[in-house]
């Protein structure tokens, strides 16, 4: 069941992007990302929108509005009632989390976080459920 972000898929666009707070320094992942998965103030504060959502399946991409996100399922509360797995990967531009179903390709979400302004923040979201 696809309950976190069916509301990113469908785009919005003309939302204006809100800078992510400064000061963060060298704020270290690992300690962003609980908070981030957590805290919808925080997550909101530190995701730019429009967030770039994309379906991979459909091969389309579109733009989520803070609205739509901020009715989405907090990250961590859909992989504790999907009973998800998640791995973190660093990559040229910042750090990705996949989100899995373990032992199946029926729910896999990429979450894409870079650094903007010394703090983490999650630029884009891509859907590549079967």
């Amino acid at each position: 069941m696809k309950t976190l972000l069916p509301l990113l898929a469908i785009g919005l666009a003309g939302c204006a992007t809100v800078p992510a707070p400064h000061g963060c320094g060298q704020e270290k992942f690992d300690a962003f990302l609980p908070r981030y998965m957590t805290e919808r103030q925080f997550a909101m504060e530190r995701t730019v929108f429009p967030l770039e959502s994309i379906e991979a399946m459909e091969e389309r991409k579109t733009l989520a509005s803070r609205e739509q996100f901020a009715r989405s399922t907090m990250l961590a509360d859909l992989v504790k009632a999907e009973k998800l797995s998640t791995r973190q990967s660093v990559t040229p531009a910042g750090v990705e989390l996949n989100v899995f179903r373990p032992d199946s390709d029926s729910l896999v979400y990429y979450y894409r976080f870079r650094r903007q302004d010394g703090c983490w923040v999650l630029w884009q979201f891509e859907d590549a459920s079967l």
